[in-house]
């Protein structure tokens, strides 16, 4: 175990916003960053108060690092590693549908639409899940 765990800030649209602070949110899937958070780090979840890297960055909450993973989106699925374990689910399942509601959206097409226009399909990342401090 780690003498002090590290933190992440990692910075949230404002329609993320109420739900990581009503618990409604608790991961993120993010692009693979240079340093991997660990369990037992902390992640620090933040918006920009108005225009990014021009105005104060607002905290949503402090939470600790439960599970990180890896995770592959396509129009037609997901597939998540974690723990050396391989989770694959096609968007039509229940399963889907609960791994996009835990990252805060309404359905996995919802969740697809999101990556579809932020970032491109097929997406490689992250995924951090966490809990309360």
């Amino acid at each position: 175990m780690k003498d002090k765990p590290r933190r992440f800030v990692k910075l949230f649209q404002p329609r993320f916003a109420p739900l990581i602070q009503s618990g409604a949110k608790r991961q993120t899937i993010r692009p693979i960053p240079k340093v991997l958070p660990e369990a037992g780090d902390i992640v620090d979840c933040r918006q920009w108060s108005g225009l990014p890297y021009r105005s104060k960055q607002i905290r949503l909450g402090e939470f600790e690092v439960e599970e990180v993973g890896t995770v592959f989106l396509n129009e037609r699925a997901y597939e998540l590693h974690l723990h050396g374990r391989i989770f694959i689910s096609l968007k039509r399942c229940d399963m889907a549908r609960d791994f996009a509601q835990a990252d805060g959206f309404d359905s996995f097409d919802d969740m697809l639409e999101w990556f579809i226009g932020n970032h491109g399909l097929p997406f490689g990342g992250i995924l951090i899940k966490w809990r309360p401090l």
